[in-house]
């Protein structure tokens, strides 16, 4: 354990190291240069000289010397040398040279400062990005309760700061147990399924695959679970310094994100440009949740009629990344519930769900959507799921679900901050234009449902603007 620890700071303290000597050898060439003296006249090395001293007191020249290259020795009137005639002056360098060097210590040590102070600094960094990103989403409904309800923005930024950390306890104590039985349930019933997989491999290709290991990995991790789900205080227990540390990183954040957003109007004075940036990032984080609410919600009365174990966990995860990752992240959250759903009630649940999830998504794309997030702004899929996996590579699966705001608020500001040019039409640029919206009245006339439906998602749509 020592040594994985001694490796580590060497590999946090290898680049520091090497910086710090590059930093040390630039340094002291300038110093050196600075300080070595370059006077004109000055004499070469003292072979040379003495080679011209013999001359004068009647020596011949050394071997190899000619007398093209003696020195001449001038003497005064009282016969002492003097300095040296036709010595070689040193050349200077030329006049680039010494700003070059500065500049480039003054590069190096810059490096080298903003490095250590990084790796000082580097928590606090991230609480701060944080608390900016959570600032810009709770901006919006701030704004919204001080103009239309006369609220104070510290009172209005209080309530939602402890309705985000209620809820975030509500999700602790609710979802934490229905993971660990629904977990407990599939580790219980994996032994089972891999008999099943090995029978239909020995019945239709004459295979047989082992499943020793499967079904004692199972019965091991139902062991573990059950005994988990049983004294779930001996769980938080175990992580008690992570606790501890996240409750700690969570007041830090919230206390930031107090302060930009109960001085949002001092905060934005400050930043004036960023105005338009929190408007579209807001309406993006408002418009998401409302899908994500919409998603889970549905995905959960699937889940419960179709008796899949820790329905509640399943649905919220579905809606949370189907939300935030465009098109392809309800696939990508579907893989989970389906794979569940066909161990513990067969592969005719995980056939329904699939089914469910690809009907589920053209509604969503072609109806619900477009109808909620109105005028917000769009993230393209693609940097969606750049973003979220930048994000999973720097941090984990927390980092992901934060890269896609910090994407949508790069991409608020660049729409602002950059020019844009009209694009000359032909065949490589044309777009086709989407398909019409169709209000409540105009899908069907006579369906009193949907244009019920109709109206709740305009007045939701309204409603968000009116946030926004």
């Amino acid at each position: 354990m020592g040594g994985d620890e001694g490796a580590e700071a060497h590999d946090r303290d290898g680049p520091r190291a090497f910086l710090l000597a590059i930093g040390a050898v630039i340094g002291a060439s300038v110093a050196w240069g600075w300080l070595k003296p370059h006077r004109e006249g000055e004499a070469e090395p003292a072979s040379d000289v003495g080679g011209g001293i013999g001359e004068l007191a009647g020596e011949p020249p050394h071997h190899g010397q000619t007398e093209s290259t003696s020195l001449k020795v001038r003497t005064a009137p009282d016969g002492v040398p003097v300095a040296p005639v036709g010595a070689l002056e040193p050349t200077p360098p030329p006049a680039w040279v010494r700003p070059t060097i500065v500049w480039t210590v003054v590069l190096v040590a810059g490096v080298v400062v903003a490095v250590t102070v990084l790796g000082l600094l580097h928590q606090v960094i991230l609480y701060l990005l944080l608390a900016l990103f959570f600032s810009f989403a709770m901006e919006p409904a701030v704004t919204y309760m001080h103009r239309q309800w006369h609220w104070r923005r510290g009172a209005a930024t209080g309530l939602l700061l402890g309705l985000v950390f209620l809820g975030l306890l509500v999700l602790v104590l609710v979802f934490v147990p229905t993971l660990l039985k629904g977990a407990s349930a599939i580790a219980e019933r994996l032994p089972q399924a891999a008999q099943d997989l090995r029978s239909w491999a020995k019945e239709h290709l004459d295979v047989d695959v082992s499943t020793t290991s499967i079904q004692a990995g199972g019965q091991q991790a139902a062991a573990s679970l059950a005994a988990s789900s049983d004294s779930p205080a001996s769980v938080l227990l175990g992580f008690t310094a992570s606790l501890i540390s996240g409750i700690f990183g969570a007041f830090t954040v919230a206390m930031f994100i107090f302060y930009m957003v109960a001085d949002g109007p001092q905060f934005r004075r400050a930043v004036l440009s960023w105005e338009a940036a929190i408007e579209k990032t807001g309406g993006y984080f408002y418009s998401r949740l409302l899908l994500a609410g919409i998603n889970g919600s549905l995905f959960y009365v699937v889940l419960r009629i179709l008796g899949v174990p820790g329905a509640a966990a399943l649905a919220f995860f579905e809606g949370s990344v189907a939300a935030f990752i465009p098109i392809i992240g309800t696939y990508i959250s579907a893989t989970v519930p389906i794979v569940v759903a066909s161990i513990t009630v067969g592969a005719k649940g995980a056939l329904v769900m699939l089914v469910y999830v690809l009907i589920y998504q053209q509604v969503e794309n072609y109806l619900i959507s477009p109808k909620i997030q109105g005028k917000t702004m769009q993230l393209h899929p693609a940097v969606a799921f750049g973003a979220a996996l930048a994000g999973a590579a720097i941090g984990g699966l927390l980092w992901a679900f934060l890269a896609l705001p910090f994407a949508a608020t790069l991409q608020a500001s660049a729409s602002i901050w950059f020019q844009r040019h009209e694009v000359v039409e032909s065949h490589l640029t044309h777009v086709e234009p989407p398909p019409p919206i169709l209000d409540g009245h105009q899908a069907t006339e006579g369906s009193g449902l949907l244009h019920r439906g109709g109206r709740l998602l305009r007045s939701t749509r309204g409603w968000i603007r009116k946030v926004v």
